[in-house]
């Protein structure tokens, strides 16, 4: 009988430990309603972008714009040009 009694203790501890943890919890979680609203603001936010999409640009759009290469192949023949032309004034200048 003591067993019973010790595992009923146990038990009841156990019981007041997940009581107190739902109580700290539930009230942090959405209800039904929570969800509701998020959806239509969803549905909002969606309408809005389907609205301002087609004034961004396309992929034709951005096949047309110069690769990454090109941009690096750009910047490095500046800075090639502005090296010389450093290296032509320090020549002028000596």
């Amino acid at each position: 009988m003591r067993d019973v009694k010790d595992a009923l203790a146990a038990l009841k501890t156990m019981v007041a430990r997940m009581d107190a943890r739902l109580d700290a919890v539930l009230p942090h979680l959405a209800t039904k309603v929570d969800l509701a609203k998020m959806e239509s603001r969803f549905d909002q936010m969606d309408a809005k972008l389907d609205a301002t999409l087609p004034h961004l640009a396309t992929k034709a759009d951005l096949a047309e714009k110069p690769s990454k290469t090109y941009m690096w192949g750009i910047l490095a023949a500046l800075l090639a040009a502005y090296a010389c032309g450093m290296g032509a004034l320090a020549v002028l200048l000596k």
